[in-house]
């Protein structure tokens, strides 16, 4: 049976890992020193060594034949050759994604450390993607992690290590392995090309690369995928392998960015529509076209695209450098927002395509916000925003004077409400005490709609009533804020006129109160409101 690639060409010395050399050197010093950890935890993503270090780690350390003050396994001994295999009794290795239980990890480590190791100095227990393992599952594994029995070693590894109990974090030796470069992931490539003998045309193994996103088992495993496709001769051609290679979709997103910028909104719907024909995941696209914006405005704040530009290709790094010179930093930024609020919008519309084509005009039109005009971009050809719209003088002209009109209006009616609420002060037919007589009343409606309300109002005060709006007094300005967002503030104005009966406007201030008394818990007045009774001091 044929072996995998990345089984195949799997690091079996230290001399073979060629990248994560802050992880290597500093494991290969601990090692010639003889000063082990009793445990290891290997974080990062999927496919980048941690796995291929562990082993290696518990070859080096059961090797043999290696001598005092290296690192490096003789590779020959039957302790390496057991271990190399998978055969070797003493080195356990668990999946902790399909052993997530308290009982798998009692009886398959907890009980199992407890016994020496049968042929080897140590036992070395490699625990894969940790953490899966429940809670329950951690706290049984803690004790043995934090006092392991003589000659026991662990090696946890995780891709997500924010999941990983602190107390279990605390008690290892971590190291924190990164995804590998552009350059490093090709060159690795090549060698296992120069192996099988295979020749590639250019630009191949560039692909290959940017589609694993730094890791290096994708990338093998996508190669070996590009190998099968090998002629009589042993070489694959560029069309070939774009057969297996997934093709960027940040061409796409720099075309469409493009006919931005230029404001050309009928190309820009055109590519959308022709997205939709294609049957294109408009929602990816998006969060593509997302990224790629997000690419432009990085470049632009640090001058420097390296450290952003893993997936992108040459001709998507060019575009990327040249829009961030000609695109206003502001304006990407309002561009970002508009399309976020775009992808939501996506999930509900009726019609696919319709809300990213309501984006487009709204660009086009430039309505999303105000900022230096754009220069020439080279690779887009100007179009002028009325033919793109197909909108004629007199038709703009007409929208123009609609606008002036519904402005004047607007602004009419603001005029008016000023005049009515500087006529003089509104008769009310309550004060501030009955206020403060109810204000329990309203916190606990508060409580049944919005717990988040019901909290910031528990710290605020009822201060005065003035022109038929009530202050409420806060310490923090973080609180005011909060309750004078409309979301809140409406909701406040309705629960004021069902606990006492009349309309109130309400209006956050900062004010030096005193520290609010705790007041009963709202679930105690439910039970006495219920049941009948009082609360007995």
């Amino acid at each position: 049976m044929s072996t995998t690639l990345y089984r195949k060409y799997r690091p079996q010395t230290w001399k073979e890992i060629t990248n994560q050399n802050h992880v290597k050197i500093t494991i290969q010093n601990e090692i010639e020193t003889d000063k082990i950890a009793h445990a290891y935890l290997f974080c990062g993503p999927r496919g980048i060594g941690k796995t291929t270090i562990a082993r290696l780690l518990a070859k080096a350390i059961n090797c043999e034949n290696r001598k005092p003050g290296e690192a490096e396994a003789c590779g020959k001994c039957n302790s390496c050759e057991e271990i190399s295999s998978g055969r070797d009794l003493d080195i356990v290795e668990i999946d902790a994604a399909s052993h997530t239980g308290v009982d798998n990890v009692r009886e398959n480590i907890v009980a199992n450390a407890k016994f020496s190791p049968s042929k080897r100095k140590y036992k070395v227990f490699i625990i894969d993607e940790v953490h899966m393992l429940s809670t329950s599952a951690f706290n049984a594994l803690l004790k043995t992690i934090e006092e392991p029995p003589a000659r026991v070693i662990f090696i946890l590894a995780t891709t997500e290590t924010h999941k990983v109990p602190q107390t279990i974090i605390s008690r290892c030796q971590r190291f924190d392995f990164k995804k590998i470069s552009k350059r490093e992931m090709v060159e690795r490539l090549k060698y296992i090309l120069s192996q099988e003998r295979v020749q590639v045309d250019d630009g191949i193994l560039e692909s290959i690369a940017r589609a694993s996103e730094g890791c290096v088992r994708d990338a093998e495993s996508l190669l070996g995928q590009v190998l099968v496709l090998r002629d009589k001769d042993n070489k694959i051609s560029k069309e070939q392998a774009e057969l297996i290679i997934p093709r960027s979709d940040f061409n796409t997103a720099s075309e469409f960015v493009g006919y931005l910028a230029m404001k050309d909104a009928e190309k820009g719907i055109r590519l959308i529509n022709k997205l939709v024909n294609a049957g294109a995941d408009l929602s990816q696209f998006t969060s593509d076209l997302i990224e790629f914006l997000r690419k432009i405005l990085l470049l632009g704040v640090s001058g420097e695209l390296e450290e952003y530009s893993f997936d992108l290709d040459e001709e998507s790094e060019k575009k990327v450098l040249e829009f961030s010179k000609n695109i206003d930093a502001q304006k990407i930024i309002h561009w970002i927002g508009l399309f976020i609020e775009t992808k939501q919008e996506l999930r509900s519309s009726d019609i696919a395509q319709l809300p990213l084509e309501m984006a487009v005009v709204e660009i086009a039109r430039g309505n999303v916000c105000a900022s230096k005009p754009l220069q020439e971009v080279s690779t887009v050809s100007s179009k002028p925003v009325g033919k793109s719209l197909n909108i004629t003088d007199e038709e703009r002209a007409k929208i123009k004077d609609s606008f002036q009109k519904a402005e004047e209006k607007k602004e009419n009616a603001r005029v008016e409400e000023i005049e009515v609420r500087n006529s003089g002060p509104l008769v009310i037919d309550f004060n501030l005490e009955k206020i403060k007589e109810k204000w329990h009343d309203i916190l606990r409606l508060a409580a049944d709609r919005s717990p988040s309300l019901v909290l910031i109002l528990r710290v605020g005060q009822p201060i005065i009533v003035e022109n038929g709006i009530l202050q409420i007094g806060f310490k923090y300005r973080f609180h005011k804020e909060r309750i004078n967002e409309n979301k809140n503030n409406l909701l406040l104005k309705n629960l004021i006129k069902e606990a006492i009966g009349s309309d109130l406007g309400v209006t956050g201030i900062i004010a030096d109160i005193p520290e609010p008394a705790e007041p009963p818990p709202i679930e105690v007045d439910k039970v006495l409101e219920e049941f009948g009774g009082r609360v007995v001091e």
